[in-house]
């Protein structure tokens, strides 16, 4: 029909070309992706461990929740440390307080890493092992992506201590952005 637009299922002959104004209108690959990202990113959780590398993640976190609109979980993860005589050990504190002591001392952590408090949606303190819960919070809050940090080891410290991240990246069902522990050294080529 005269004065119709084509759409994009009606075919076209073999050779034949569209015109500038049909080009113009088509959304690109890139334009696709970028439109997909804008609207999955809203939720992004972000595991703090009081340590340098952890503090680096919330800082890729809180330029990425800028750049998409999203707002950021911080979680903490208190892990249970099991003693033969666990109820005569002194230097035990109760779960309770070591938990209300993390959630004090993670409130703190934007202030102190110069990160925008409006970015901050929720602060949660878990308790168990570490690899597990940030994965199940983030399934549970139904998150959209993890920034988490690695310390960097390798070797036998990597072997003995083992790598949160890695067993972050292998339970979550949401994507999870690593951050390097170590600022990479620069190469001689």
């Amino acid at each position: 029909m005269k004065g119709e637009n084509m759409t994009a299922t009606t075919k076209r002959k073999p050779g034949a070309r569209i015109s500038e104004r049909q080009h113009r209108r088509r959304p690109s690959a890139r334009d696709r992706v970028r439109g997909s990202l804008t609207r999955q990113i809203r939720s992004i959780l972000v595991p703090i461990d009081f340590s340098p590398p952890s503090a680096r993640a919330l800082k890729y976190a809180a330029a990425l929740a800028t750049q998409f609109g999203a707002k950021l979980t911080l979680v903490n993860v208190v892990q249970p440390v099991a003693t033969p005589d666990f109820a005569y050990n002194p230097l035990m504190m109760e779960i309770g307080k070591v938990v209300a002591q993390a959630k004090r001392a993670l409130e703190r952590v934007p202030v102190a890493q110069g990160v925008d408090a409006s970015l901050i949606e929720k602060v949660l303190v878990r308790n168990g092992t570490p690899f597990y819960e940030i994965a199940d919070a983030a399934e549970s809050l139904n998150t959209d992506l993890i920034i988490i940090s690695t310390h960097g080891y390798t070797g036998l410290k990597h072997v003995l201590l083992g790598s949160t991240a890695e067993r972050v990246v292998r339970r979550a069902r949401c994507p999870v952005l690593v951050v390097p522990g170590k600022a990479e050294r620069n190469r001689k080529a």
